[in-house]
């Protein structure tokens, strides 16, 4: 095979991916938002990166400034068995799955242990309380855990089940700067839940 060859085929292979990656995009998304059975209203634009990112199906990624500067994670309506943050392995029996006869406390493990998942390190929540959010009694709880790189990162989560399904939400940023930004914007987001 001449040199002249081989160039181009690297050349084409090259190529298509660029064309194929030009296919996957990052998307504005701004007031109200269907994720599933539920609608979020945001109160500001945020970029939708779920078609960048490996997400679990049915879990979007939002974010302001990028997925390491502050991440809203919006689930559609878990159903039994479901996870929040994609297995490692089919064989994995870590990442914890939704149960509906979980109580109050089980559902923060359950988001604290999603969390975890996700690549954080000492995940703590804190402070659970109730919400109402459509009419349907839930939690929200604080977060904070440490990136692998030892940055400190705070957020809240959210969980509200509505016939057996759960919707969980899920703000995260880093503790200086990013996490006061855009915490108004991600509890508006939270609060506007219709189911």
């Amino acid at each position: 095979m001449s040199k002249l060859y081989k160039t181009l085929k690297i050349g084409a292979a090259v190529a298509l991916m660029a064309a194929v990656s030009a296919c996957v995009s990052i998307t504005e998304v701004s007031g109200p938002l269907k994720v599933g059975q539920g609608t979020y209203t945001l109160d500001r634009s945020w970029n939708d990166v779920t078609s960048v990112t490996s997400q679990q199906k049915g879990i979007r990624l939002l974010t302001l400034d990028g997925p390491t500067l502050n991440s809203l994670y919006l689930s559609e309506g878990l159903k039994e068995g479901q996870f929040l943050a994609r297995p490692n392995s089919r064989r994995e029996k870590t990442t914890p799955s939704w149960r509906t006869d979980m109580g109050v406390l089980e559902q923060v493990e359950f988001v604290r242990d999603s969390v975890e998942a996700y690549g954080f390190t000492r995940v703590e929540s804190a402070s659970p309380r109730p919400v109402t959010v459509s009419e349907q009694r839930g939690v929200r709880f604080d977060l904070t855990a440490t990136t692998a790189a030892g940055l400190q990162i705070k957020g809240f989560g959210q969980l509200v089940a509505k016939d057996g399904a759960a919707y969980v939400a899920i703000y995260l940023a880093p503790a200086e700067h990013f996490y006061p930004a855009s915490q108004a914007s991600a509890l508006a987001a939270m609060d506007s839940l219709s189911l």
